[in-house]
């Protein structure tokens, strides 16, 4: 039994038996622990509401870190070519002298850039957002230690440092409303009276399906339009105007835009309506 015990002491503390058990019991105890933090983390974040989501679940994301680095240096600690490496890691003085070299890394930049974010929340989750040097659209997926993951309208996932996520300037598309907004625009022939136009384009708009009004209960009281139709621009070859569609979620606007451009589109042709575009005439000497 002896012989058992103490079988590859030479490599492991207190023999490869102890070592496995002692590895498999600090397994369990990193799993059981993250878990909890994770539950805690979903619990709270439901119960502060959805601004504090972000947060807590980057605050969890980090405690897991930690416990699971604890559990891997413990574990090493019992291999005795590798307790050097364990013992310095846990010690105050290296633990220091480590994090000092991570902070010119980019690992290290991206945790302290991720640790702001989830701080100052400039976006958040299921935030609709615009990365314009970038040339990126799309749905916050996911905050993590190290990257930002955002989901486009085509459907993929990006996945950007974030270090890169902190130092681009970001259109956040979210409103005090909850309602994500995007303007459209649309050209009329210099001959097309307006006020018809916009009467048009306003009843196609708010029958389009998914329509959501954005008006206020004072608004709507004072007989505000459920569509603002605006003069925007005046083009060589018609009048542009602009209005402003919303959806309660960012996964509904890019098919809600698409709906609406064929709504307008066929009710300027039942009404007569001329959508101008440029044209050249040619001519050819003979």
């Amino acid at each position: 039994m002896e012989e058992v015990l103490n079988f590859g002491s030479e490599y492991f503390t207190d023999g490869l038996l102890m070592f496995t058990v002692r590895s498999v019991l600090l397994y369990i105890f990193g799993l059981v622990v993250t878990k909890m933090i994770t539950r805690a983390a979903n619990a709270e974040s439901v119960r502060r509401g959805e601004n504090a989501k972000t947060p807590i679940q980057f605050i969890g994301k980090v405690a897991n870190s930690v416990i699971w680095a604890i559990v891997v240096f413990l574990i090493l600690n019992d291999v005795k070519f590798l307790a050097g490496i364990g013992k310095a890691v846990l010690g105050a003085t290296s633990l220091i002298a480590i994090v000092v070299t991570f902070a010119a890394q980019e690992a290290f930049s991206n945790l302290v850039a991720g640790f702001f974010l989830a701080l100052y929340q400039p976006f958040r989750l299921g935030d609709l957002i615009k990365l314009s040097e970038k040339d990126i659209n799309g749905t916050v997926e996911q905050i993590t230690l190290r990257h930002t993951v955002i989901r486009t309208y085509d459907g993929t996932q990006v996945v950007i440092p974030n270090s890169i996520m902190n130092s681009q300037i970001v259109e956040n598309k979210r409103t005090d409303t909850n309602l994500f907004s995007r303007q459209i625009i649309v050209s009329v022939s210099y001959d097309t009276d307006i006020d018809f136009a916009r009467e048009v384009l306003i009843k196609a708009v708010s029958e389009t399906e998914g329509f959501v009004d954005p008006r206020t209960a004072e608004e709507i009281k004072n007989g505000q339009p459920p569509v603002s139709v605006v003069v925007n621009d005046f083009l060589d070859s018609g009048i542009e105007l602009r209005f402003r569609v919303s959806t309660r979620t960012s996964a509904e606007h890019y098919a809600f835009n698409g709906a609406v451009r064929e709504s307008v589109l066929k009710a300027f042709r039942e009404n007569g309506i001329e959508i101008p575009y440029p044209t050249r005439t040619v001519k050819l000497d003979k």
